[in-house]
């Protein structure tokens, strides 16, 4: 009895949960602050941030999620070309880099880099993206 009523449960959770997510084609609304707060927990978590550094890095994440809204939103419909956008994604990927590096004791930024490098494997082996990953810290 309990196995019937414990497989029900299960049953009706499950299919709440693919209900509630978005369909193939869909994408979810992006949220700056949804991202910013997703990526410092990940790495207080990871880094063992202190109050001060996780308030410093989420403005940084939440400055570059604003950013990344407002660019979307203007290229909505355009042609883009992408290897620009490869290098001006570069760009800001090294900008935030520095950032944190002034943020982040060197103990602290040298395990960001190691789990950098370990996301990007993971990427290029076609594994977990972003920050959903075992440790991933940042957004492509």
């Amino acid at each position: 009895m309990k196995k019937i009523i414990f497989a029900a449960v299960t049953l009706i959770f499950s299919v709440s949960m693919l209900a509630q997510a978005p369909q193939r084609g869909e994408r979810r609304e992006f949220k700056p602050e949804d991202m910013a707060t997703r990526i410092t927990d990940g790495m207080k978590k990871a880094l063992d941030l202190n109050d001060k550094q996780y308030k410093s890095v989420f403005k940084l994440y939440l400055k570059q999620g604003e950013e990344m809204k407002a660019r979307r939103e203007k290229e909505q419909g355009q042609q883009i070309d992408r290897e620009a956008r490869r290098e001006e994604m570069k760009k800001s990927q090294e900008a935030m880099n520095a950032e944190l590096k002034k943020i982040l004791t060197a103990e602290q930024y040298t395990k960001y880099e190691e789990m950098l490098k370990r996301q990007q494997q993971r990427q290029h082996q076609g594994g977990p993206r972003g920050p959903q990953g075992s440790q991933g810290m940042s957004p492509r």
